[in-house]
């Protein structure tokens, strides 16, 4: 009996290829580190933020911007904890590779204090949260999490700037 390939194996079950491309670990490491680079850039910009919120808000203003200072540090930790299982479940599922790019961009947005563009793609994320591996949604939510810790943190320097 002449030896098959894995895909020669596959191709006999149900007379088609698999389709699902090989995993590639070192791009998965790639988007990982990304991943892990872009939470703690994403959260210097949300603490930096709230630390601007702090110095020209009022008492209240400041427990407002220490709450998420903490908030989005929890954050960064979640995103950089998930990134390696986020990247795995890409390497198993190229869809959820759009997903984690889009969790980056909401990041990057974030890091640019360009919150309603980070606003509009979390949304269409949160939308397809449902069809996404489990360790790229519980990226979507830490994001979401960053994403409101910065926006405390920059509401709570709006009413200091309009004094």
């Amino acid at each position: 009996m002449p030896r098959l390939h894995a895909c020669d194996r596959l191709r006999q079950q149900d007379g088609k290829p698999s389709g699902n491309p090989a995993p590639t670990p070192q791009a998965s490491e790639k988007a990982a580190d990304a991943t892990k680079d872009k939470a703690g850039d994403a959260a210097s910009a949300a603490k930096d933020m709230a630390k601007d919120a702090s110095k020209d808000a009022k008492a209240t203003m400041d427990d407002q911007s220490k709450a998420a200072k903490n908030q989005a540090d929890a954050a960064a930790d979640a995103l950089k904890k998930g990134a390696d299982n986020a990247a795995e479940s890409v390497a198993g599922n190229p869809a959820a590779g759009s997903a984690t790019g889009q969790v980056q961009q909401v990041l990057d947005y974030i890091k640019d204090h360009k919150l309603d563009l980070a606003e509009t793609t979390l949304k269409q994320l949160e939308a397809n949260k449902a069809t996404l591996p489990a360790a790229v949604g519980a990226q979507v939510d830490s994001a979401r999490k960053m994403l409101n810790a910065a926006k405390a943190g920059a509401a709570a320097t709006q009413p200091a700037a309009a004094q």
